[in-house]
């Protein structure tokens, strides 16, 4: 007489063929809920610890306190001047620390933006211009004197960054050049 081994529930038994392996058992939902919640805890304090080195917070609440009208002793602080955009501060530099061909090349600048938001992990700006060439053009020759330039002028600021790239665009919006910053 011959004996069988015992059978596995759900899977009929068939002599010659070995029983395919049982699956193994599904987490609990509980323990996948404790990942999540993990997970989740972990990447909002990476975010806080990124979000906390850059000096804005501080810039943002002044101006919604500015904004509201309270401020200590509870005077209104309307009467401050008002701040130069980036575009005049960048043109102002230029006028005063580049050369000529610098200057005149920034006569083209159109808007700077992402100039005053840096965190070193990817910052990043973009010069917009009213050149009409592209990266072969001679325009490119002047996008590059202004993504130099514009190093220069973070640098100034106390604004470099270890990771910043500035972007010159053209009319059309396409990429004349970029520099790191």
């Amino acid at each position: 007489m011959t004996t069988q081994p015992p059978q596995q529930p759900g899977f009929p038994q068939h002599l010659g063929y070995p029983q395919p392996p049982v699956p193994p058992k599904k987490r609990s939902v509980a323990k996948m809920g404790c990942l999540g919640v993990l997970a989740v805890l972990v990447i909002g304090g990476i975010a806080s610890v990124a979000g906390s080195g850059s000096d804005d917070s501080s810039a943002g609440a002044a101006s919604s306190a500015a904004s509201t009208g309270s401020s200590k002793g509870g005077r209104s602080s309307r009467t401050t001047a008002p701040q130069k955009s980036t575009l005049d501060a960048f043109n102002a530099y230029v006028r005063k620390h580049e050369s000529a061909k610098t200057r005149e090349a920034a006569t083209h600048v159109t808007k700077v933006q992402g100039a005053d938001e840096n965190n070193d992990i990817l910052d990043t700006a973009d010069i917009y211009t009213d050149y009409t060439g592209d990266m072969i053009s001679a325009d490119a020759g002047n996008a590059k004197l202004l993504a130099s330039a514009f190093a220069d002028f973070q640098s100034g600021r106390g604004k470099a960054s270890k990771n910043g790239l500035v972007t010159v665009y053209n009319a059309d919006g396409d990429i004349l050049s970029n520099g790191n910053y």
